[in-house]
């Protein structure tokens, strides 16, 4: 099969995703604060398990991958205030912005490891953040861009009440996860996993390390800005916020204490955290000290993340 995926695998995979949207379907009926939750799990759990292909599959530390989440937003954003483009495209053309950059930033990295990639990417977030600062003729500078276009409504299906868009963040949820997690099974997959283990080692076998790497690359950062797309016509308001470290490593924690190297981790880490951030709203001067805690205690307790932790029962329960 395509990517080398057995049928077996992509059965397996179709059923458990079938199942993961079954049993969320209900939730627009708790109401829209519950509803208004949910999509921002699910458009984080997007982007947390596109950083998991360049962090977890391929060894690359990111620490700009929010950076590409607002490219998606803002591009998506001025091409429906400026020119007119449906959101339903410019969130596509969002993805493939995003993409461009991530090969503007993968090419020059590709002999970088450890921690001069990372800072490679922090400085990559940084000059984002500063031009969507200083270019306020077309970004609005640090007002942010209010107003912005809703999803154009489909029949009767209004996308500015959150019941209904909360279907289109679940169907891109879970076709992007699904998308993701293929890959990962694939022989794709298993060759950015090598690169990971033993870069050297993977070249001594014909590997093409540089293409993959910048491969890993595009795919992490297509998804980021098609998450940011959704996310601007979701909320309607973005500011250069969405581009700082702080919201890098918010993303990156998803995919610590979820579990790297696992897809489904990340999505688990995007859930602890967003419901954790309003449970913490009355403490946000805490919120930081609080996230570094967990992850102290995840790394320590439980190095695979939640997702380990749940294999683990699993296992154990199986065993007995």
């Amino acid at each position: 099969m395509m990517l080398g995926v057995t049928k077996e695998v992509l059965l397996q995979l179709a059923k458990y995703y079938v199942i993961a949207g079954i049993l969320l379907i209900p939730i627009p009926l708790a109401g829209d604060y519950v509803t208004h939750v949910s999509i921002l799990i699910l458009l984080y759990a997007a982007t947390a398990a596109s950083l998991d292909i360049l962090v977890g599959y391929t060894g690359r530390l990111s620490l700009g991958h929010a950076a590409f989440f607002a490219i998606g937003a803002y591009t998506s954003t001025l091409l429906a205030m400026n020119w007119g483009v449906s959101p339903w495209i410019g969130i596509f053309i969002g993805g493939i912005m995003a993409s461009i950059f991530g090969l503007i930033l993968g090419v020059p990295s590709l002999k970088l490891r450890g921690p001069y990639l990372a800072i490679s990417t922090l400085g990559f977030g940084v000059i984002v953040w500063l031009m969507l600062i200083n270019l306020g003729w077309l970004t609005r500078g640090p007002l942010g861009i209010p107003d912005i276009p809703p999803l154009p409504g489909i029949g009767p299906l209004d996308f500015r009440i959150k019941a209904y868009f909360y279907y289109v963040a679940l169907i891109f949820a879970l076709i992007s996860i699904f998308l993701m997690h293929l890959l990962t099974k694939s022989r794709v997959g298993k060759i950015l996993m090598s690169i990971r283990e033993d870069e050297e080692a993977a070249l001594s076998v014909g590997v093409d390390v540089p293409s993959f790497k910048v491969y890993a690359f595009l795919i992490a950062t297509f998804f980021a800005g098609i998450s940011g797309g959704l996310y601007a016509h979701y909320l309607r308001y973005i500011s250069p916020g969405l581009s700082t470290l702080s919201e890098s490593i918010y993303i990156l924690s998803m995919d610590i204490i979820g579990g790297f190297g696992t897809i489904v981790g990340p999505v688990m880490g995007a859930a602890v955290l967003s419901l954790l951030q309003e449970l913490l709203r009355p403490y946000l001067e805490y919120r930081y000290l609080i996230y570094g805690l967990l992850i102290i205690l995840v790394m320590k307790f439980f190095p695979s993340g939640i997702y380990g932790m749940v294999e683990l029962i699993a296992r154990k329960v199986k065993e007995r």
